[in-house]
């Protein structure tokens, strides 16, 4: 697997609506709606994820749908799936991976957790990241059945394609929908020590563990959304362990 499959997954992918306007996925009594972006939006894969000797994918929740995230940034999602060649698709892919390294700096804390205190900013071309429920939906709108829909119909597939060796869990609601048995931050974090963010394999799910291969290492963190001290704390106890 290579960055040719991650375009091809993205481009083949930008049809799917099936979260939205579903009756049997409801948020306040009411269904979700597609976001102005459409389609399923790729994060930061680096250049050179795939020839990694140590493979890290940061799993989110899903993407965000405010002002920070405008449409005409995202336009090559459609111009990628309607391509003829591959050579066009990754022209379209560079400018989608452009958009989330000018994005980055102001999505909020994302640059302070996951770059600086996490220490992904010299790994940044050998780290990835996606979202477990892959479109953008408006109000930010997201449920478990959304976000469990949209991993057993698609994310599955770009997690089995990343196959990482280091899979951290970012974002209360990640978290939940990754384990058997849903526990929260709060609880999770009780535990100290080094290891500490680190997740036995036995608590996740099957679904997502038969995507990757056996000696995959699973992690939990908080959110770069309502940045806390804890979720640095999270990311700092990660790096001091996890790295190569």
């Amino acid at each position: 697997m290579g960055k040719l499959d991650a375009i091809n997954f993205f481009s083949s992918n930008y049809p799917c609506t099936k979260c939205f306007n579903n009756q049997k996925i409801l948020k306040s009594g009411k269904k979700l709606e597609l976001a102005d972006v459409r389609g399923p939006q790729p994060r930061w894969i680096g250049d050179r994820y795939f020839d990694s000797t140590q493979k890290i994918c940061v799993m989110l929740i899903n993407p965000g749908s405010g002002d920070k995230t405008p449409e005409n940034e995202w336009a090559p999602l459609k111009k990628m799936h309607f391509a003829k060649t591959h050579k066009d698709k990754e022209v379209f892919w560079n400018e989608l991976m452009d958009t989330n390294k000018n994005g980055m700096p102001k999505w909020g804390a994302w640059d302070d957790l996951y770059l600086k205190t996490l220490g992904l900013n010299k790994r940044k071309d050998s780290v990835a990241f996606m979202n477990m429920m892959l479109c953008a939906s408006k109000g930010n709108s997201y449920t478990t059945n959304s976000l469990d829909l949209c991993f057993s119909e698609q994310s599955n597939k770009l997690l089995s394609l990343l196959s990482p060796d280091i899979l951290i869990f970012s974002g209360a609601q990640t978290i939940k929908n990754a384990l058997k048995k849903p526990q929260s931050l709060t609880e999770l974090r009780k535990k100290g020590g080094s290891k500490s963010r680190e997740l036995n394999s036995v608590l996740i799910k099957d679904s997502i563990k038969n995507c990757l291969h056996k000696n995959t290492r699973f992690y939990f963190m908080g959110h770069y959304a309502y940045i806390k001290k804890e979720d640095h704390e999270d990311a700092r106890i990660i790096a001091s362990t996890v790295y190569n």
